[in-house]
């Protein structure tokens, strides 16, 4: 999302939302406290996204990717009925949608044929939080596809 950042994000925040109703997931976007989180409710098969996490962050896309990773991965969401105590925390869960977050802007940036060959160029253009680094590096030498060499292959 390096050139006109506001409206790719955009553009992905619809494709998401796109996704979500192609998958029999509902959605509800509100604009609340910044600190407020967006949340799923896996029974209902319905997230709900707060599009003013932390004024507007531009990690607002990846969260709702992330909230699709908690309905699409179908695990028993403990963590809905404690959140205000316990968001932001890293469990098994959260790494997971997490991870399913990541994998589905990856195949969104793949369809834009944006051509990424660097996972940090990835993670930059598209918001990915920090604590995905480790993972996209995984992702992109598991892909193949690209120029991405990992470490461990340069020395051998």
């Amino acid at each position: 999302m390096a050139e006109d950042n506001n409206h790719r994000k955009k553009q992905l925040i619809t494709y998401l939302f796109n996704y979500a109703y192609d998958h029999d997931i509902g959605y509800i976007f509100f604009e609340s406290d910044p600190n407020n989180p967006s949340l799923s409710f896996k029974n209902e098969r319905e997230i709900c996204i707060n599009m003013n996490w932390h004024h507007h962050s531009p990690e607002v896309p990846f969260t709702i990717a992330h909230e699709i990773g908690h309905i699409m991965n179908g695990k028993p969401n403990l963590k809905q009925y404690n959140c205000c105590l316990d968001y932001g925390g890293f469990d098994d869960e959260e790494r997971d949608d997490d991870i399913y977050g990541l994998h589905l802007i990856y195949q969104y940036s793949c369809a834009q044929e944006d051509n990424f060959y660097d996972p940090a160029a990835f993670i930059q253009s598209y918001a990915i939080p920090e604590r995905m680094i480790k993972e996209a590096y995984k992702m992109f030498e598991a892909e193949g596809e690209f120029f991405y060499i990992g470490r461990s292959k340069i020395h051998n």
